[in-house]
């Protein structure tokens, strides 16, 4: 597997564009978020975003593609994820392993977010995007029980 490469400052920018997760983000901001491009890496499809059970410390934010969440050793496909989506965030705030593996299913990109890059964040900045994190978790969660509720679990 070739190594993941990052985008270039320009391109973190339009990408951040086109992401409605940053729509709150002033231009100051994404220019800011931009400066970090090595934060911002390109997936094949197989590659693995993050691997079911492993410690991993960063959270991603999908910003272009697609990956499928897998579970288990039959590697049950769980969802699709789109761009604006967020991945490994709960094993990020609880340090809990992985509860699933997330696999790039075309080519896509996304921006890896560790607590030193959230500690060099403005904290106006690192306010809006953990508002995002809450945000999805909390509609993530809302289709999980409209899901369970009608029994497709």
């Amino acid at each position: 597997m070739a190594k993941n490469k990052t985008l270039s400052k320009e391109n973190a920018l339009a990408i951040l564009d086109k992401v409605a997760l940053f729509d709150d983000l002033s231009r100051t901001d994404k220019n800011l978020l931009a400066e970090f491009h090595w934060c911002f890496v390109t997936y094949n499809p197989g590659d693995f975003l993050t691997d079911e059970g492993s410690l991993d410390k960063r959270f991603f934010i999908l910003l272009s593609g697609g990956a499928n969440v897998l579970k288990g050793q039959q590697e049950q496909l769980l969802t699709q994820l789109k761009p604006g989506e967020i991945i490994g965030e709960i094993s990020f705030l609880t340090n809990e392993p992985r509860t699933a593996s997330v696999i790039a299913n075309t080519s896509s990109s996304a921006l890896v977010i560790d607590q030193d890059l959230l500690d060099k964040l403005p904290i106006e900045v690192r306010e809006r995007l953990k508002d995002q994190i809450i945000l999805r978790m909390a509609q993530r969660l809302n289709r999980m029980n409209n899901r369970f509720a009608l029994g497709h679990l």
